[in-house]
């Protein structure tokens, strides 16, 4: 079983975001990492600290600037590519934390694990396909990088 590691954490006002990046991708099994990937320091799975050492600290920084926080979101390197039992622990112990609960992945929402739609209020889905890329792709407030990406809200989506 991999351990979900946790490479880095970071608020972000214009979204009161706080946001969680794993470590490892494994890359489209026919293309690879994505060309031009805004993370390729995120791929290797063995780097960071184990999210069970980090849960203390993300809980404490949610609790210390609870009205900063509105939401919390995990990006990779590619959350979907982690172990789903530890995926699933992760998503459950951060979903306690009461706030909205954001996943990016190149994954479809057909892709994704049904425990992560339940617990999820928006899936960001599609692959970064540099031929795609937009300036006008901007759905529920957040700019996407390409044509093909979607944000996809709990209720409406799943």
């Amino acid at each position: 079983m991999i351990i979900i590691n946790i490479l880095a954490t970071q608020y972000t006002l214009s979204r009161k975001s706080l946001e969680i990046y794993v470590a490892g991708c494994k890359g489209d099994a026919r293309y690879g990492h994505c060309r031009n990937c805004h993370n390729p320091e995120t791929w290797c799975f063995n780097q960071g600290t184990d999210y069970n050492l980090e849960l203390p600290k993300i809980r404490k920084k949610v609790k210390d600037f609870d009205e900063m926080i509105k939401r919390i979101e995990i990006f990779g390197g590619e959350p979907n590519d982690q172990d789903w039992n530890e995926l699933e622990d992760f998503l459950r112990e951060l979903k306690e934390l009461n706030k909205e609960l954001w996943v990016w992945t190149r994954y479809s929402l057909d892709e994704c694990p049904k425990f992560e739609k339940e617990l999820c209020d928006y899936i960001k889905t599609g692959s970064y396909i540099e031929e795609l890329k937009s300036d006008d792709n901007i759905q529920y407030g957040i700019k996407l990088a390409t044509s093909n990406q979607k944000i996809n809200k709990k209720g409406i989506d799943y």
